[in-house]
């Protein structure tokens, strides 16, 4: 029996596997600071050094998402980021009013997304479960020019459950009334993507993008390290 037979539909993670997360955020982080007209050579910081100190913060502020809003969080980033660099600015929370309007229609791709889609699409039903938010995933799709290759887009916040839960998956499984032997799961994460799949028994592919070494736990069905090994696999 060839992989082909296996499966009825293919579901993808979103961010850091369709999408490229890092440059979607590097976009709106540098973006708001040129909407809000504050100018990095003028204070003699390169936008590497600016992005490395704002991704300090942010990692540490986002871990209190359940006590402070996304955008108070984003603020939050700021301030301490030009605080640290020692750049005045009265702009702070219009900064991150600019950073949400161009993340959330920010779609730069990881490769070979379109030509990976348009393959797979002729042969099996394609669905998204993501965690984040509503007002940022589906524009995002939209902005990339992918969310019509999907028959269902699953976003956490919207149901109320985030990845590993496997309610999120279960979730998804009905609105494509298959069962987890039907489906695959392609993402980026052990720790999300894998954990979540493996229990509700569906099969999972890791897209290992940046080639790690698996832990030896880890025992996904599938491992690529690029999209397009999709192709090889399943089509």
């Amino acid at each position: 029996m060839s992989i082909k037979m296996l499966y009825e539909a293919i579901i993808f993670d979103l961010d850091n596997t369709l999408l490229n997360f890092e440059l979607c955020e590097h976009q709106a982080i540098l973006g708001a600071l040129e909407d809000c007209a504050v100018a990095l050579d003028l204070n003699g910081v390169s936008e590497t050094i600016f992005l490395q100190v704002f991704e300090t913060y942010n990692s540490k502020y986002w871990r209190h998402r359940d006590i402070f809003s996304p955008s108070e969080l984003i603020e939050m980033s700021y301030r301490s980021t030009l605080a640290q660099l020692d750049i005045q600015t009265e702009q702070i929370s219009n900064l991150s009013q600019s950073f949400w309007q161009i993340f959330n229609h920010s779609g730069v791709m990881e490769p070979d997304v379109n030509e990976v889609l348009t393959a797979l699409a002729h042969n099996y039903r394609l669905a998204v479960i993501t965690n984040g938010f509503v007002s940022a995933q589906l524009p995002r799709m939209q902005a990339a020019g992918i969310e019509h290759f999907f028959e269902a887009v699953v976003v956490s916040e919207a149901i109320g459950f985030a990845k590993p839960s496997p309610e999120i998956f279960h979730h998804a499984l009905s609105r494509l009334n298959l069962r987890p032997a039907e489906v695959i799961y392609v993402g980026d994460s052990l720790k999300h993507d894998y954990a979540g799949a493996t229990q509700v028994q569906m099969d999972f592919c890791y897209y290992n993008r940046k080639n790690k070494n698996l832990p030896q736990e880890a025992k996904p069905r599938f491992m690529i390290s690029e999209l397009l090994n999709l192709l090889e696999l399943f089509n």
